[in-house]
């Protein structure tokens, strides 16, 4: 198995990721790849269906949890919030796809700088 990014931006997440990321056992749920835009990240990890079958993910804060069946897990840190209620998972062999939304702060319509100025 290889890392594979796109572009440096992603190699970058991936790096972020990976650093701040804890498993138990230690091979589970490696991440592989991971791309970052203004409005997500998308993280791929293998999680082999053999050993693992359905695999959970729960989001808090700042952090997704990646569980499987016979107990193992990763805890990745994200600098970011997260927008738990968007989070979207597809799967493609041993590879799972979670793309983990970032949370946006409500703007606040009584900011005068969002007023347009009346004439």
């Amino acid at each position: 198995m290889s890392i594979y990014a796109l572009s440096t931006e992603g190699f970058q997440s991936l790096l972020r990721i990976s650093r701040s990321s804890v498993a138990n056992p230690p091979w589970f749920a490696a991440p592989v790849d991971a791309q970052e835009d203004e409005d997500s990240a998308t993280v791929v990890f293998h999680v082999p269906v053999k050993s693992h079958g359905r695999v959970r993910l729960q989001a808090s804060e700042g952090s997704l949890s990646v569980w499987g069946r016979s107990g193992a897990m990763r805890l990745c840190a994200l600098p970011w919030l997260v927008d738990r209620n968007g989070i979207e998972k597809s799967r493609s062999g041993d590879l799972l796809r979670v793309r983990i939304p970032k949370k946006r702060w409500a703007i606040d319509s009584t900011d005068a700088s969002s007023i347009a100025p009346s004439t």
